[in-house]
C-alpha cells in the first residue's frame, strides 16, 4: 500500500496550476469524448450536406456572438475589485439581450433576403433560431469568465460536460428519429442552454450576494471604463472569428455544403484531442497571467511554462492523422467520409501551430495591445478570404485551396506567438 500511495503522490499534480489544469482537462475531456464516441453513429445518421449546413449555422452564431456581448466578458477577469467585475457581468447580460432582440427583428423582417444573400434560400427556416443562440452564448460567456475569475474550475468543467452530453444526446435521438438538420441545431441549442443554467445555479452564495451591488449607474461607469473592449476587441474578435469561420463559409459558397460538411467533421475531430489540454491550460493561464502581470508587470515565467506544455501535448496527437488520416476516417466514420480524412491530414499542421498560439492569445491584452491584436486579426481575415478567392479564380480543387489556407495561417500563428512572447516580457 505504501508503494501505491507513493506512486499516486508522484503522478498526481502538486502545483495549483497543474491541479487546475487537470480539473478543467478532465471536464473538457469528458465533454469532448462524448461527441467523438458518438461521431461514428452520427455520421451515419446525417449526410455531409446536413453537416455542412449545420456548420454554417454554427459559424453565423459564432460571428454574431462577438457583437452581442461587446466583448465585455473579456474584461471580467481584469478588475481587482469584485464589485466592478460583477457589474461587467451585468453589462454583458444586458447587451446580449438587447442585441439579440435586434437580431430577431432583423430576421423577422429580412430573413428571406439574408438567406438568399448566403446563396441558400432554404436556410431561412433556421435563421429564426440564431438570435436565441446568440443570447444564450452571451450569458454563458459572462458566467464562464466570472467563474474563471473566481477560480471555480470544477463548475467550468462540469458545465462543459453538461453542454456536450445534452447536445450529443439530443442530436443522436433526432438522428434516429430522422428529424434531419433541425436535430443538429436543436441539440446544439439545448446543450448551450443547460450549461448556462448550470453555471448560474452553481454560483456560491457570496457570489450571488454580489449581484446586489449591480446598479445601472455602476454598469454605465464600468462600461465607459472598459470601452476599449467594444471599441477595439469587437472588431478584432469579429475578424478573428470571421477568419476562423471563413474557410467553411467559402467552401460552402465555392464548393457546396457537402465539401463544407467534410471540412467541418475533419476540423471537429482534429480539434477535439488537442483542445482538451489547450483549453484547460488557456483558462488557467488567463487567470494566473493576469494576476502575475498586475503584480509584477510581466508574466514571462507563466507564459514559457504554458508554452512548453502546449508543445508537448500538440505534437504527438497530430502525427497519426498527418500520415494516416484518410484510412482512419474511412474506418471510423464510413467510406463516404474518406475525403474528410484527407482534409484532416492537411489541417493537422495548422492545428499544431494554432494549439501553441490560441490558448495564450490573452497575453497581448495584458499590456493593452488592443490595436496590435486588431491588426493581426485583420490580417487573418484578409488572408482567409484572399486565399480562397484566388483558389477559386485559379480553378483549383478544394484540397489545394485548403492546403494554401493551412500554409498561410500557420505562418500567421507563428507571428502571433512572437507577439505574445514580447507581451509576456512586459515591454514592446
Amino acid at each position: 500500500m505504501k508503494i501505491i500511495s507513493e506512486l499516486f503522490r508522484r503522478i498526481l499534480p502538486k502545483s495549483a496550476f497543474a491541479k487546475s489544469v487537470m480539473t478543467l482537462m478532465t471536464g473538457t475531456g469528458l465533454a469532448q469524448l462524448l461527441p467523438v464516441i458518438l461521431s461514428p453513429i452520427v455520421t451515419r445518421l446525417y449526410t455531409p450536406q446536413e453537416f455542412g449546413t449545420f456548420a454554417l449555422y454554427v459559424s453565423i452564431c459564432a460571428i454574431l456572438a462577438v457583437f452581442v456581448t461587446g466583448k465585455y466578458e473579456l474584461a471580467i477577469v481584469v478588475p481587482k475589485n469584485s464589485g466592478e467585475a460583477i457589474n461587467l457581468v451585468a453589462v454583458t447580460f444586458f447587451l446580449s439581450f438587447t442585441v439579440s432582440v435586434f437580431l430577431l427583428c432583423v430576421v423577422l423582417a429580412w430573413g428571406q433576403g439574408v438567406a438568399q444573400l448566403l446563396g441558400h434560400p432554404e436556410f431561412s427556416s433556421w435563421l429564426y433560431l440564431v438570435p436565441f443562440a446568440t443570447f444564450i452564448l452571451g450569458c454563458y460567456y459572462a458566467l464562464n469568465f466570472w467563474t474563471n475569475r473566481r477560480s471555480n474550475y470544477t463548475s467550468m468543467a462540469i458545465s462543459r460536460v453538461v453542454q456536450s452530453g445534452a447536445g450529443s444526446a439530443m442530436q443522436l435521438a433526432a438522428g434516429v428519429s430522422k428529424v434531419g438538420l433541425l436535430g443538429l441545431i436543436l441539440g446544439q441549442l439545448l446543450g448551450q442552454l443547460l450549461s448556462t443554467l448550470y453555471l448560474a445555479v452553481s454560483l456560491p452564495r457570496e457570489d450571488r450576494n454580489l449581484f446586489r451591488r449591480i446598479t445601472f449607474k455602476r454598469m454605465k461607469c464600468v462600461a465607459r471604463r472598459h470601452i476599449g473592449y467594444p471599441k477595439f476587441m469587437v472588431p478584432g474578435q469579429a475578424m478573428s472569428v470571421g477568419a476562423t469561420e471563413m474557410p467553411l463559409i467559402m467552401l460552402t459558397v465555392f464548393f457546396g455544403a457537402g465539401v463544407a460538411g467534410l471540412y467541418s467533421l475533419a476540423q471537429r475531430i482534429m480539434a477535439a484531442p488537442l483542445s482538451l489540454v489547450a483549453n484547460a491550460i488557456g483558462d488557467v493561464y488567463r487567470q494566473q497571467a493576469a494576476t502575475q502581470y498586475a503584480n509584477n508587470g510581466e508574466c514571462l515565467d507563466v507564459f514559457i511554462g504554458s508554452l512548453k506544455r502546449l508543445v508537448i501535448f500538440a505534437f504527438l496527437p497530430m502525427l497519426p492523422v498527418l500520415f494516416f488520416g484518410p484510412w482512419i476516417f474511412a474506418f471510423v466514420f464510413g467510406d463516404a467520409w474518406r475525403a474528410a480524412g484527407e482534409i484532416a491530414s492537411l489541417l493537422s499542421v495548422l492545428v499544431f501551430f494554432q494549439t501553441l498560439s490560441s490558448p495564450l492569445s490573452s497575453t497581448v491584452l495584458l499590456p493593452g495591445w488592443l490595436r496590435l491584436d486588431s491588426v493581426w486579426q485583420f490580417a487573418r481575415l484578409c488572408t482567409a478570404a484572399l486565399v480562397f478567392y484566388i483558389s477559386d479564380y485559379a480553378g483549383v480543387n478544394y484540397s489545394v485551396a485548403i492546403g494554401a489556407h493551412v500554409g498561410a495561417f500557420s505562418c500567421l500563428y507563428l507571428l502571433h506567438s512572437y507577439f505574445q512572447y514580447r507581451a509576456a516580457k512586459g515591454r514592446l
